[in-house]
């Protein structure tokens, strides 16, 4: 049935440790309850009831450090510890009616519908049995003194008995406000993740069919008037057509490569590769009009990725293109032993503080919606950031001084020739070390 919950209302380990921590405190005041009875009556008939407070304590201190205990051993060690104590203690309705509203609570709190039927069950049977046992006037060695010895004892077990029953209520509201929290932020992640699909999917959309409709129209008049169009403007048309095929698999590999990155499933293949030349050759392609300066040294030399190397510096240059200025510097320097720093600096507005750590997140922009003033669908720098990581290096974002935007990423530098491990055997050595890191 529907009511038979198989979950419990509080996850007992958000409430393990403090829960056990109440039940070795009332049972501590328990025996200390019954000591000051025993001296103060003179009485040392009640110290057998100090058995029940001594099982308690030691499997609350027990349970309160054990993470994979279950709530279910305590509940039943505590019911029978109560249902000895009421046998001792001698008849008194109140006290049985205060220690089922106690197990009640608690079991309620701590266990699913079923189990917590089964320990109130057991609870009551003890509590009819301990009744049966005073009605018949059976002897049991530590009832004690008087009715009206019992009142400042029995005000100090109900005491204890209230007391720890508001304290676990009192935990257990503050376990649900902040599970209530939590699911409140999962939401608010939930609700931000779809948001951030939604425009991702309207931004590839329009960016898929920006290049798209340009080579589709291009190719429907070349098709339609080839004979009769100029030689030169046929050559510019198929430029055209050319640089939108490369814009448009460039978007289709930066899509691509995220969700391999994450799953480590990126096949990376290092060889050494002469830094300066990659460079010139993504900056020609970026900036065919030569705007981009590129000041690194000629002999520098760095082991990784060909393709992947590209593709970082082309999100960091077209990332240039787009928010620079109309200054874009790529330079160099050698930052600690075996790591070489290449750094993308434009003199553009550069980056608020407060979006120096989102523009690293997944389809994020500095503009949205209608007031996107550039294309592209926000991967670019997180593509960066992991392909320079998973090449053993890492990216970063600095402030140029006066004023722009200075994209930093780190690189390892090619093994040397006087290394004594051949070629393939540390190839295979820094392969498999890159393949871990992703």
């Amino acid at each position: 049935m529907q009511f038979m919950s198989k979950r419990a209302p509080i996850d007992y380990d958000d409430l393990r440790g403090p829960y056990n921590l109440v039940r070795a405190v009332g049972a501590s005041v328990f025996a200390i309850a019954v000591v000051g009875w025993a001296l103060a009556y003179d009485d040392t008939t009640p110290m057998a009831m100090l058995i029940p407070a001594v099982a308690v304590g030691v499997d609350a201190a027990y349970r309160r450090t054990q993470a994979a205990s279950l709530p279910l051993p305590g509940l039943l060690v505590d019911a029978t510890a109560i249902g000895v104590a009421l046998l001792l203690h001698g008849p008194n309705p109140g006290m049985h009616a205060v220690a089922i509203l106690t197990m009640l609570t608690t079991a309620g709190l701590l266990l699913p519908t079923a189990r917590a039927l089964a320990v109130i069950a057991y609870m009551i049977t003890l509590s009819v049995g301990v009744s049966v046992v005073h009605s018949l006037g059976l002897p049991v060695a530590a009832v004690i003194g008087t009715e009206a010895e019992h009142v400042l004892f029995d005000t100090v077990v109900v005491g204890v008995f209230i007391a720890a029953t508001a304290w676990v209520l009192f935990l257990a509201v503050r376990v649900i406000r902040s599970v209530q929290d939590r699911q409140e932020e999962a939401l608010a992640v939930e609700r931000r993740a779809l948001e951030l699909k939604n425009e991702f999917v309207s931004m590839v959309s329009h960016e898929l069919r920006t290049p798209l409709t340009g080579i589709a129209g291009f190719t429907e008049t070349l098709s339609a008037e080839w004979s009769d169009l100029p030689a030169a403007e046929v050559t510019e048309f198929l430029e055209i057509m050319t640089s939108e095929t490369i814009h448009l698999a460039n978007l289709v590999e930066d899509i691509l490569v995220i969700p391999r990155l994450e799953a480590g499933q990126l096949r990376l293949d290092p060889e050494p590769v002469e830094l300066v030349a990659e460079a010139h050759s993504v900056a020609a392609m970026i900036f065919p009009d030569g705007t981009a300066d590129i000041a690194i040294p000629s002999n520098v030399t760095v082991w990784c990725d060909r393709t992947r190397l590209h593709q970082v510096m082309r999100n960091l240059l077209e990332n240039a293109k787009k928010y620079g200025g109309d200054q874009v510097l790529v330079t160099g320097e050698m930052s600690s032993p075996g790591i070489y720093t290449v750094s993308v600096s434009d003199n553009g507005s550069g980056v608020a503080p407060q979006d120096r750590d989102r523009i690293f997140e997944h389809f994020e922009q500095l503009s949205t919606g209608d007031a996107r003033a550039q294309q592209g669908v926000g991967l670019g720098l997180p593509i960066a950031r992991k392909l320079a990581s998973a090449m053993g290096g890492d990216l970063w974002y600095e402030d140029r001084f006066p004023v722009g935007s200075n994209f930093r990423f780190s690189i390892p530098l090619a093994p040397s020739d006087d290394r004594a491990e051949s070629p393939r055997i540390e190839a295979e050595r820094v392969a498999t070390a890159l393949a871990d890191r992703t």
